[in-house]
């Protein structure tokens, strides 16, 4: 289970310094990246610069608290998994953070093993979730499902060419992908009115949204995408 959480990111928010420090190491053994907050303005200013892929919050946070960034977050963003940790089991709260998408809810004080089984679970659906997800670098990813582009969890907008053109090359991925190919697939009548003029200017487009250099040209052939 820890193997299938070495490729994701954490951020911790916690304002007991004490618990922070015994479970940063503990969570550090999961994750690729661990980053720690001690209130909620500054864990939405982790967030917004490292897009993590798991977020645990402490509910009772000085300056924003759990449930406030929760709903910051899923203005946008519904990909990360947010798990919420507080003292308290009131009803009231619990069906609060459950509207407001959360995924996991701990009550403290917990055991690392209540804390190994959440991790076990949130494995299990990240796996799921990047079996669907195509990684062109850090940020920037396709997701199978939905046919979306994304930078940062922010969908960048696709035109239906462009889309179908970053579907070929993703299915091409590391392989050239011809002039011909191209044309079949993202115009239906390319014999009589489709253009090599056409398809460069295609290409440039997505080139655009899309990691630097991620996309080359093959001499004599077409182009190629790879993965940073």
């Amino acid at each position: 289970m820890k193997e299938n959480l070495k490729n994701f990111t954490l951020l911790y928010a916690e304002d007991d310094i004490e618990i922070q420090k015994e479970m940063l190491e503990y969570f550090k053994s999961y994750f690729r990246e661990v980053y720690t907050a001690e209130d909620g303005k500054e864990a939405l200013t982790l967030y917004k610069e490292h897009k993590p892929d798991v977020c645990i919050l402490d509910i009772y946070m000085p300056r924003l608290s759990g449930l406030e960034l929760t709903q910051l977050i899923r203005e946008k963003d519904f990909q990360t998994k947010i798990v919420l940790m507080t003292a308290h089991s009131k009803d009231s709260i619990m069906l609060e953070a459950i509207n407001k998408d959360v995924n996991y809810y701990i009550i403290k004080p917990t055991s690392l093993q209540k804390i190994k089984e959440m991790l076990e679970k949130i494995a299990t659906d990240l796996y799921r979730n990047s079996e669907k997800l195509v990684k062109l670098d850090e940020a920037i990813y396709f997701n199978l499902t939905s046919k979306k582009l994304y930078n940062q969890n922010i969908e960048i907008k696709l035109s239906k060419k462009e889309r179908d053109l970053l579907e070929l090359f993703i299915k091409n991925l590391d392989k050239a992908t011809s002039i011909e190919e191209i044309m079949a697939c993202c115009w239906s009548d390319f014999y009589s009115n489709v253009s090599i003029e056409s398809v460069k200017s295609l290409v440039s487009n997505l080139r655009k949204k899309l990691p630097k250099e991620s996309v080359s040209n093959v001499y004599g052939v077409g182009y190629m995408l790879k993965k940073k």
